[in-house]
């Protein structure tokens, strides 16, 4: 495939702060990738570059990849790594590797008269979905998010309709307990509530209960961890061992089925602790893995998790994303692509759920993340069809 053209543009993300969007034109026609920019990254995510920089950046790399043909989405991303050496992208930035990447992808798969999702796969398949549908952060409540996820799916507009459904019928219960509720919501467009964990997810466990839905939280530990201690607001102080417990607690008490990243990115040992305890629930790594496949392997190894999230933007390329979800897939992990917070207007994300055949897909209910859920919606119609 030979590149005409190659550009590069500042545009706003979902919280309004810059984000860059590449596009490039080939004989067959023009396509552009954005990349979200994620609130709160972890430490062993590639690296994030200012878009300024990220702007002057490209300027002087572009030349890569005008200059030759390339023939498939390995080489482009093979000369990512060449342009940057670096294994985190510190000299591009790993938010402008995507953008590049992903670019090269929808290209590719024009150049093939094809959606993407169908470039990716000759059998792609419809994921189930994890919905955030109320959240906070530490000192509003100790989880960052709760979702709604369906147990078993008849379509995925079906499963969407349910939660939808289960998403106001939150708000109202929020509003008749929670004095300080006002229909605010976060980053994700769950509802924004200050009531106990505790209080919430009887909430939750009632509404799930009529909708038939399930319950996922996403404890994002590291940001209650402080070295000894997960520190939680009401003053508790919660060793690993007791952290633990917590969660088998919660996970007996409500039709909780999900729990995603209940301890800090480096503790390997109550993951594998929990997910031994917890079978038949789905006991997911996010920053523990950070779409990292040496660090996908070393928790493999460990039994850490039974289930990994799955971002692009934390590992800069859409061939290293690939080759994080078939290590999962051979060693039967469950796989859920996700969305992030300051996320953008690009469905690619939604094409990568469908062909590389994950089985959730992890996005809001709500507010601008309803631009990827329509595409979700689309994509069946013609899976379907």
């Amino acid at each position: 495939m030979k590149v005409k053209r190659l550009k590069i543009r500042g545009v706003l993300a979902t919280n309004s702060h810059k984000t860059i969007e590449v596009e490039l034109q080939t004989e067959r026609g023009s396509v552009r990738a954005s990349v979200p920019i994620g609130t709160s990254r972890g430490k062993y995510e590639v690296s994030y570059l200012p878009v300024d920089r990220a702007l002057l950046k490209f300027d002087i790399i572009k030349r890569h990849f005008t200059a030759e043909q390339l023939a498939d989405q390995k080489e482009a991303d093979e000369l990512l790594r060449i342009v940057d050496k670096t294994p985190d992208f510190k000299e591009i930035g790993g938010n402008l590797a995507l953008a590049i990447s992903s670019v090269f992808l929808k290209a590719f798969a024009l150049e093939n008269n094809q959606e993407v999702f169908q470039f990716l796969s000759p059998k792609p398949s419809m994921p189930k979905p994890i919905s955030i549908v109320a959240g906070g952060w530490k000192g509003q409540s100790d989880i960052q998010e709760f979702h709604f996820l369906p147990v078993h799916q008849k379509s995925f507009s079906d499963s969407m309709s349910k939660i939808a459904s289960a998403y106001f019928a939150v708000a109202d219960k929020l509003k008749e307990h929670d004095k300080n509720f006002k229909f605010s919501k976060n980053l994700e467009s769950g509802w924004f509530t200050t009531l106990h964990y505790e209080k919430l997810l009887e909430i939750l466990a009632r509404i799930a209960n009529e909708h038939l839905l399930k319950i996922g939280l996403d404890f994002a530990a590291s940001q209650i961890w402080d070295g000894r201690d997960y520190v939680y607001s009401d003053g508790r102080k919660l060793t690993s061992t007791q952290q633990i417990e917590l969660m088998e607690n919660l996970a007996k008490t409500y039709p909780i089925i999900f729990i995603e990243d209940p301890f800090h990115e480096d503790d390997y040992i109550s993951f594998s602790t929990l997910t031994h305890r917890l079978q038949n629930k789905l006991v997911c790594g996010d920053d523990i893995f950070s779409t990292n496949l040496q660090r996908l392997k070393y928790g493999i190894l460990h039994n850490a998790t039974n289930a990994i999230l799955i971002k692009p933007n934390q590992i800069g390329t859409i061939t290293d994303t690939i080759k994080v979800v078939e290590e999962a897939k051979r060693n039967k992990l469950t796989t859920v692509m996700s969305h992030r917070s300051s996320e953008c207007d690009d469905v690619l994300v939604a094409h990568l759920a469908v062909g590389l055949n994950c089985d959730y897909v992890k996005f809001g209910i709500s507010g601008d993340r309803v631009i990827k859920l329509n595409e979700m919606i689309r994509i069946e119609e013609k899976i379907s069809s």
